[in-house]
């Protein structure tokens, strides 16, 4: 009884606030992605694979800039058989909440077959179980994208 009242008020109130800026930026509709990229411990080159709705690429990953840094901000350019896309990765630290590492990636340019790429989405980074201390040696990027 307590729960229908509950659920009725909350549906009389309507819709709630709109939401923040970098959430309305990210596009609700589109393809399904997911990144996988792995780093070796401490470095900014690593490989990449991506799903795109079905359409595998692999590559190299570079990363320009810092997780950890005073901006958190990276610029991540990932170099595939399809084409190469730059992507922008800001950051927020957790602490000893696991994963320590997440927040959000937006799609900033393409070649070739991503020349056209459009979205973004989540991300998290960890360590790859090894003990070297590197947080950012294993990292998955989910999100929608458009215009592939």
């Amino acid at each position: 009884m307590i729960l229908t009242a509950l659920l009725a008020a909350l549906l009389l109130q309507g819709p709630g606030p709109a939401p923040p800026p970098s959430a309305a930026a990210l596009p609700s509709a589109g393809e399904r992605t997911e990144i996988d990229v792995q780093f070796p411990p401490w470095q900014f080159t690593g490989t990449f694979t991506l799903d795109l709705g079905g359409r595998r690429d692999q590559g190299v990953a570079r990363d320009r800039g810092s997780l950890l840094g005073p901006t958190q901000r990276v610029e991540r350019v990932l170099e595939g058989q399809l084409g190469t896309i730059t992507l922008q990765l800001d950051t927020r630290l957790r602490g000893a909440i696991f994963p320590p590492i997440f927040g959000r990636w937006q799609v900033v340019s393409g070649t070739g077959a991503y020349a056209t790429l459009r979205g973004g989405g989540t991300f998290t980074s960890v360590d790859a179980g090894a003990g070297s201390g590197s947080p950012f040696e294993r990292q998955t990027l989910l999100g929608r994208v458009t215009g592939r």
